[in-house]
């Protein structure tokens, strides 16, 4: 009973109770009056106020006391003295009576304020199926009030689907039934319940109706249903991938790793432990992928195994160190190492493993493997045909320094003809001059190993070997270079002007490479001046230091300027700013300088002309640096439309080369 309801049935037993006192006092018949004392116990008990009970017979058996002492007929009355003992006594057997079985309902009450606050729906209906009963919790559900539900027909209301025959026999046989239904609520939404129906029967058993109870098993439904849809999903992704996965548990493995006290640093430093931890996993799934990348029957047959016969040596040093990531708290690891297919064909493969979450540390590891042969074949020939282009290059620029060289050669040879010619006429004269002869035979020396300098300069540019890095002296490779080209800028009235700052490092680069960047520049600036009357035409070349321990070399004309909107597009394939230029020389020079860790950039003067500009590492940098690879010849050119790339690099400095970029210069 509710707590207002409560409130009532007080005020109205506070109420009869005043009014049997204030008859009591008045009217002369004291025991008949008295009597109705126990109304004011029974309401107090129908109330619901079990603890009340008692209270309220002691507080009639006062009042009836004090209105027989008091009342105006006691004393003229001979039997007022055995009325007031039998109301008294009427009062108190009512009272216990009525405490008693407020006590015994109390239990009754109890289970039926768990009915109404339940979640699950309680109705009761009568042999016609009408309601009798619905509760709190069938509120919520359907929509309805407890007024709006009472009296109607329940199946009618709820427009219940299920199956009336079974149901039925099951009520009449056992009495009981359990099963599924669908019902719909007061706004038209279809639940799914699972329900139970029980008979309810009168003290001569007969049937007088049916309680029923529901939980909603709609959103129940509705996340099993979503979640057979996501593993049917995932299975179809999982095994349909290209992409080859397995699961695997490494509990083992931790374990043995945590037992040994194996760091992370010593897996990486000795793969001693290896040979054991491979054995200790186990595989739990596979996917059709797997099955073709290993050249297997089926990913069953690898279920319960490893891979073990499938591993080369990199992938035992790749195992250790994705052992070593997790042991330091990462969750996924990426390398890349290969495998032997159990036809024996080697592969490269980039493997990944992911930890997931299991039921305990290491239990659950997703493996996925991408077959790269095919890539890395590719890239190979790529490399080679990026070499041979370099090379072209080179080879180019050569024919265009022919006249150059020539005229280099031709100096040293006119001299050691010369010297030749004196020596012989000093040996011819009377009186042989020795000392004159030795001048001239040194004279001789000299100029051979000067030409011997400038063809061993030529053949190494034109030479295909694969170039490594040495220390070499900076401004003396540009001095070498301007002499190589002061014919050509003679040919074009350039002046070439070189300004050097002193107290330089050595660099530390391919020297013919770097050589070629400079000649490539030089004589792109040359050219840049063709047009120009009516002022001087000069190249100046300017060596200094730059940031990060590098050295910049800037190359400046005062020509027409670069053309372009942003002047460093000059360095992307096949743009050019020459009527016949192919618009490959930059983007070679590009590559290189990049493959050096240095950067290149153009931009034009304020004045007039143009700056290109690049860096180049010294010897200080590379020997502070932890870890120095060897650089490769590098000419990476990406085609603007095509996206074709040719590249040559060792895989020691891969990632450095692909890591830099330029940055436009502002102008």
């Amino acid at each position: 009973m509710k707590s207002a309801d409560k409130v009532v049935c007080a005020a109205a037993a506070t109420a009869v109770a005043g009014a049997v006192f204030m008859a009591d006092l008045w009217l002369p018949v004291h025991s008949a009056i008295a009597a109705l004392y126990i109304v004011v116990v029974v309401i107090v008990a129908a109330g619901g106020l079990h603890r009340f009970v008692l209270p309220a017979g002691a507080a009639c058996l006062v009042l009836s006391a004090i209105g027989y002492f008091i009342a105006s007929t006691t004393a003229a009355n001979p039997h007022t003295v055995p009325d007031f003992i039998l109301s008294a006594l009427l009062i108190a057997c009512v009272t216990g009576l009525a405490f008693r079985l407020s006590a015994e309902a109390a239990p009754l009450r109890e289970q039926a304020r768990i009915l109404e606050f339940t979640h699950d729906t309680v109705i009761i209906c009568d042999t016609a199926g009408r309601i009798l009963y619905w509760n709190e919790g069938a509120e919520r559900l359907y929509g309805w009030s407890r007024e709006e539900a009472i009296g109607a027909h329940c199946h009618e209301l709820l427009q219940s689907d299920y199956p009336r025959a079974e149901v039925e026999r099951a009520l009449s046989a056992e009495g009981s039934w359990a099963g599924e239904m669908h019902r719909r609520r007061r706004d038209g939404s279809e639940i799914v319940l699972a329900g139970r129906s029980l008979v309810r029967q009168d003290r001569l058993g007969r049937r007088i109706g049916v309680i029923e109870t529901g939980t909603d098993l709609t959103a129940e439904r509705q996340a099993h249903e979503a979640r057979r849809i996501s593993e049917e999903r995932y299975e179809a992704i999982f095994h349909e991938s290209p992409v080859s996965m397995w699961e695997s548990d490494w509990t083992r493995v931790l374990a043995h790793l945590k037992a040994t006290s194996v760091t992370p640093q010593s897996l990486r430093a000795s793969n001693d432990q290896i040979p054991v931890l491979r054995n200790l996993g186990s595989t739990h799934i596979a996917n059709k992928a797997t099955a073709r990348l290993f050249g297997t029957d089926s990913p069953h047959a690898m279920v319960g195994k490893t891979f073990v016969a499938h591993y080369m040596p990199s992938t035992e040093a790749a195992l250790a160190e994705i052992f070593a990531t997790f042991l330091e708290g990462g969750q996924m690891r990426e390398v890349e190492t290969q495998f032997r297919t159990a036809q024996g064909r080697v592969i490269d493969v980039l493997w990944r493993a992911t930890l997931l979450r299991g039921r305990s540390e290491w239990s659950r590891v997703l493996i996925t493997a991408i077959d790269v042969t095919d890539r890395n074949n590719a890239r190979a020939r790529l490399e080679q045909a990026s070499a041979d282009l370099a090379h072209a290059a080179r080879v180019s620029t050569l024919g265009q320094l022919s006249a150059s060289i020539a005229h280099e050669v031709s100096q040293p040879l006119a001299a050691i003809k010369t010297y030749g010619e004196s020596a012989k006429r000093w040996l011819a004269a009377p009186t042989p001059d020795i000392a004159e002869v030795a001048m001239c035979l040194d004279g001789v020396i000299a100029n051979s190993t000067r030409a011997s300098e400038t063809l061993a300069r030529v053949r190494s540019l034109a030479r295909k070997d694969t170039p490594q890095p040495e220390a070499f002296d900076l401004a003396g490779l540009i001095a070498e270079s301007v002499r190589m080209l002061q014919r050509e800028a003679n040919a074009h009235a350039t002046h070439i002007r070189e300004l050097i700052e002193p107290g330089l490092p050595a660099a530390f680069a391919n020297r013919v490479q770097i050589q070629q960047v400079i000649v490539n520049l030089i004589l792109n600036a040359i050219q840049a001046m063709d047009r120009i009357d009516g002022r001087p035409r000069e190249v100046v070349i300017s060596l200094s230091t730059a940031a990060q321990q590098m050295m910049n070399i800037d190359v400046r004309d005062n020509g027409t300027g670069i053309a372009l909107e942003n002047p460093n597009e000059v360095f992307q394939p096949f743009i050019t700013t020459k009527a016949n230029g192919m618009g490959m020389g930059l983007a070679i020079c590009r590559s290189i300088v990049e493959a050096h860790g240095g950067t290149i950039r153009a931009e034009n003067n304020v004045a007039m002309g143009a700056t290109l500009s690049f860096t180049v590492p010294t010897q200080v940098s590379v020997a502070d640096a932890s870890q120095r690879l060897p650089l490769a010849n590098e000419a990476r050119v990406e085609g603007p439309m095509t996206g074709a790339s040719v590249a040559t690099r060792s895989a020691g400095t891969r990632a450095d080369a692909e890591a830099h970029t330029i940055a436009p210069t502002k102008h």
